[in-house]
């Protein structure tokens, strides 16, 4: 049964992905909506397959990535009886004696769950969100068909790029961690406590007591899914002179001001912030007035030996209107030197400033192969050079990081993944609010925060001894100068000094050095050859065949050879032809 189920998964795999030309399609990326398509149809493994694809900006065009962003919803839901036995079981105990009422019509379905509306015993209102029964068993299908067709990808050409078992490891562990439901709510937890309250930012809350490794119980959260908002007409009006066109100013100003704090000062962000995962939740002056917090703030010293403390309390002014953030599934981290590193880059492309963009690339990347640092300086400052020259509401922030990545992956350069995660969400929300407010320069919105969190981690103190002890160390070497400068001028003198000069591509330039060489001395053992039997030829005239034989046997192989570095020749320079 098992191997008649593998075969027939395996049968539809390969029709799909030849309906779709997915092979074709991914080689040459063309079509992306095609192998998008074909990912939906093929099931959850594909489409986190697809998920991984879209932050390979290093790998694949910005068009084909932004398509792949897509793979968010409207997968199939499952029977309401599957639903109810998996929750009965998971919780032990019959779906009546813990809810009072269970919607058995799902609200939502992604790859891994689908989410139940529902009411606890006390009458709060939850979500319940429910792994699709057997998905497990689905994705480890998969994964093995997955490992068993790597030795045959492994005979196309384009597959050479990527590092086909290093990225099932990945896919496995991914999708290990989002079937692991306790994970999840871990970290919705940790997202609850960071961000629950900020401004008009709302999270749901977590039951734990009804959360086990296939089911998430959790607060629900009032409001519409964000793309109604984004297709709600400009001119109509929210509320008294409220138009949503303000409205979706206002919002898109908020997603990317906290956005921000999530990156440089929570290190620890949403990373699929795309309209599915947030719900406008509209207010009446009312409402809005009674959801008001109170915000505390404490002031501590001391007044000799008397500590004292001061507290401050007021109420924070809300605008009408909450965003409530779901689905946790997808969470990205980012530590204290990764974010310094980061609001350098920011500040750089901000200054466009090359040698300081140049460097501070350099400072998120680790190395995986040859470098060759001046022609990646070359190649970022031809890029730099051709697309900062315009205005800075011009520049397109996610354009400029998918090219870095590129020219990083083409020096051995790997980008670190916190990073890679990280800009991915970031053109999640680019895309979010290019719909929201397309008049808005998302760069000059994201350098003031990223200078302001540089600002806040610059410690004075420190700066200035090190700059003190710099320029100690610098008076301390100036009364030296003149001597090192006068035995500098005696070696010279005396015809001792070396100059060492470092060519540009020496390994390269050596290579082909010593084809050449090959080449020259192919080239006279031919003609020795040629020679060699000309002269057996020519003395074999009194009827000696067997050195007649001979110089024949020697015009065969020089002809033979020459003939096979003809072809050759001509093969390179088709080889270079197509390749422009």
């Amino acid at each position: 049964m098992r191997e008649k189920s593998r075969a027939a998964r395996l049968r539809q795999i390969v029709k799909i992905i030849n309906r779709y030309s997915v092979v074709k399609n991914i080689t040459q990326q063309k079509n992306p909506e095609e192998v998008r398509k074909a990912f939906e149809e093929l099931g959850p493994t594909f489409i986190k397959v697809g998920q991984m694809m879209s932050v390979r900006t290093d790998i694949f065009t910005l068009d084909f990535t932004k398509e792949l962003r897509k793979l968010q919803d409207g997968v199939k839901t499952d029977d309401f009886d599957l639903v109810k036995a998996l929750v009965e079981k998971e919780l032990a105990l019959p779906l009546t004696e813990i809810f009072e009422q269970f919607d058995e019509r799902p609200f939502a379905s992604a790859s891994i769950a689908q989410a139940h509306h529902a009411s606890l015993k006390n009458g709060q209102k939850v979500v319940v969100k429910v792994q699709h029964p057997g998905i497990a068993s689905e994705i480890e299908l998969d994964l093995s068909l997955f490992e068993k067709a790597i030795p045959i990808a492994n005979w196309v050409p384009e597959s050479k790029v990527i590092d086909l078992k290093s990225i099932l490891r990945e896919i496995r562990g991914s999708l290990q961690n989002e079937l692991d439901f306790q994970k999840e709510r871990k970290l919705a937890e940790e997202f609850y406590q960071l961000n629950n309250g900020w401004k008009e930012i709302r999270v749901p809350k977590m039951e734990p007591a009804y959360s086990t490794k296939k089911i998430i119980v959790m607060e629900m959260m009032p409001g519409t899914n964000l793309r109604e908002l984004i297709n709600a007409e400009d001119e109509k009006i929210v509320q008294e002179e409220l138009t949503y066109k303000e409205l979706k100013k206002t919002v898109s100003e908020l997603l990317i001001e906290h956005f921000m704090k999530e990156v440089f000062e929570d290190g620890f962000f949403h990373a699929d912030p795309h309209p599915g995962n947030l719900l406008l939740q509209v207010m009446s002056k009312e409402e809005n007035q009674k959801d008001q917090q109170l915000k505390t703030r404490k002031h501590q010293g001391t007044v000799g030996r008397t500590p004292y403390e001061i507290q401050f309390t007021r109420n924070e002014k809300l605008r009408p209107f909450r965003l409530n953030v779901i689905d946790f599934g997808m969470m990205g981290t980012i530590n204290r030197e990764m974010q310094a590193k980061m609001s350098n880059t920011i500040i750089a492309i901000y200054s466009k400033d090359n040698q300081r963009i140049t460097n501070a690339v350099h400072a998120i990347c680790k190395q995986v192969g040859p470098f060759d640092e001046e022609k990646f300086t070359y190649e970022l400052d031809d890029f730099l050079n051709r697309y900062l020259n315009l205005p800075v509401k011009e520049i397109d922030l996610q354009k400029v990081f998918s090219q870095v990545v590129i020219i990083c992956h083409d020096n051995n350069l790997q980008i670190d993944d916190s990073v890679t995660m990280l800009i991915k969400a970031f053109g999640t929300l680019e895309g979010v609010i290019e719909d929201l407010n397309p008049d808005l320069s998302l760069f000059e919105v994201v350098a003031p925060f990223a200078q302001k969190y540089f600002i806040q981690q610059l410690d004075l103190k420190d700066e200035l001894q090190e700059t003190v002890l710099d320029y100690l160390s610098s008076l301390k070497a100036l009364p030296k100068l003149p001597s090192h400068a006068l035995t500098a001028i005696d070696t010279l003198a005396k015809g001792k000094g070396k100059l060492n000069l470092e060519l540009k591509n020496q390994r390269n330039l050596l290579e082909r050095a010593e084809a050449m060489v090959n080449r020259l001395v192919i080239g006279l053992i031919l003609s020795a050859l040629v020679i060699g039997s000309s002269i057996l030829v020519q003395t074999s005239s009194g009827g000696d065949t067997l050195i007649s034989d001979l110089g024949i046997f020697g015009y065969s192989v020089a002809a033979l050879s020459i003939l096979f570095l003809v072809i050759e020749s001509l093969y390179r320079r088709y080889r270079k032809w197509k390749e422009r």
